[in-house]
């Protein structure tokens, strides 16, 4: 016989943690040691009685009567114990803001320059988005730590698909064998790189290949007096090539000076597209430097209420793009496009104009790679893009700041096998 010995049974926390207790603890509290949860110790019958009516009741197994054996303890079964009001509210805020951080990629992605919300969200201050975190981190980890980790996924989105941070693994792994070339692409914003100036800094790249765009006119006149580069200027567009330029045409953009961005008559895009034929040092190189129409005319017309503005803005890029693209691929052999594109990789014109090229910070770039800057508002616009007769050995952007634009450099190899 089992004379004085208590009957015991189980309870369960929301969490999913059981635990065996006895009519010895009835009425007493249990903290669960998993989530922290304040558990009620009362036997089933009890506490079915007791729970809100929205709660789900313990189920009591029956067992038939030729099978009950009275010498042993009382069968019982789990007790639901509803979740706290603290738990729900860090539910709340944790899975709301990973669900928010899934909203904002899947609209950048989704819509960038095919509407306005879309455009916005490609040239904002993406970093916006991280601000909450500073309320929710401390919050949530008071409410309930374990709801951090929808937090942490939420932050990881919003700083890889969102922010487009790159980890640069690529640059980890031998580079292959081939000839080795530096190229940089570096707006100018003009004359603010003095000619002395220019000189130190193309010592200091150490590059075969430099496209400068917004060269003025004394950058111009510098870069033309330069010893040991073959130099080709147009408009705004300094190409500097260590290999002999062979070949030099410039896209024909008079169907895109016709094109009225406004009601002022202001003509439409920058579309300015030089391509090149250099003597490689294993034979032909293709090459183009470009500087392609900026989106700020159309968000300037967004914010003063010009939505028709906005739209012919987003369509002469467009159209620019796609110009841009059928002029610099013609031919064949190894390519290499670097320029100010002023659009980002989110971009619905980028990915299916250039998509099928290699950006070279993309894949070999370590950080956001932000090379514009306007204020507290970055984003990188400045691309340098390979077929597939080079790899991509290492892409960083210049610390130097010689400009609203920051330098970018690649490091490339061409495959030994490339055409």
């Amino acid at each position: 016989m089992y004379i004085g010995r208590m009957a015991s049974f189980t309870l369960e926390c929301r969490c999913g943690e059981r635990y065996h207790v006895d009519d010895s603890q009835s009425g007493r509290r249990l903290a669960c040691r998993r989530c922290g949860n304040q558990l009620e110790i009362r036997r089933p019958s009890e506490a079915a009685q007791g729970l809100p009516g929205w709660v789900r009741k313990a189920r009591i197994r029956r067992k038939s009567r030729a099978s009950q054996d009275t010498t042993k303890p009382v069968s019982a079964h789990p007790i639901t114990i509803p979740r706290t009001f603290r738990w729900r509210v860090a539910a709340v805020l944790g899975w709301g803001y990973l669900a928010f951080a899934l909203l904002i990629a899947a609209l950048l992605w989704g819509l960038g320059d095919r509407n306005a919300l879309g455009t916005v969200l490609l040239f904002m201050g993406r970093w916006v988005f991280l601000l909450p975190l500073l309320v929710l981190v401390p919050l949530v980890a008071w409410l309930r730590a374990r709801l951090l980790l929808p937090l942490a996924v939420g932050a990881l989105i919003v700083l890889g698909p969102v922010m487009g941070f790159r980890t640069g693994w690529r640059r980890l792994l031998p580079a292959p064998t081939g000839e080795h070339l530096r190229v940089v692409s570096f707006n100018a914003d003009g004359d603010r790189l003095p000619g002395p100036m220019l000189t130190a800094e193309l010592d200091r790249w150490q590059a075969q290949i430099v496209g400068i765009q917004e060269c003025g006119e004394a950058l111009s006149a510098a870069v033309r007096a330069l010893p040991g580069w073959h130099v080709h200027v147009s408009r705004d567009l300094c190409f500097l090539s260590r290999y002999p330029i062979r070949e030099a045409a410039v896209m024909d953009r008079s169907g895109l000076d016709r094109i009225k961005q406004s009601e002022a008559d202001e003509p439409g895009g920058a579309g300015y597209v030089v391509r090149f034929l250099l003597d490689g040092p294993r034979g032909p190189i293709r090459a183009a430097n470009l500087h392609l129409e900026t989106p700020r005319k159309g968000l300037e017309g967004l914010m003063s209420g010009n939505r028709r503005r906005m739209s012919n803005n987003t369509d002469i890029r467009g159209i620019e793009s796609k110009l841009a693209r059928d002029w610099v691929t013609a031919g064949s052999g190894p390519l290499v496009v670097l320029g100010d594109f002023n659009t980002p990789v989110e971009s619905v014109f980028f990915r299916d104009r250039w998509g099928d090229l290699t950006d070279a910070f993309s894949v070999a770039g370590l950080g956001l790679g932000t090379t514009k800057y306007n204020g507290w508002i970055g984003a990188r616009i400045d691309h340098v893009l390979t077929n597939e007769d080079w790899h991509v050995d290492r892409a960083i952007v210049d610390v130097q700041r010689l400009s609203d634009h920051r330098a970018l450099i690649v490091d490339l190899t061409l495959l030994a096998g490339a055409r």
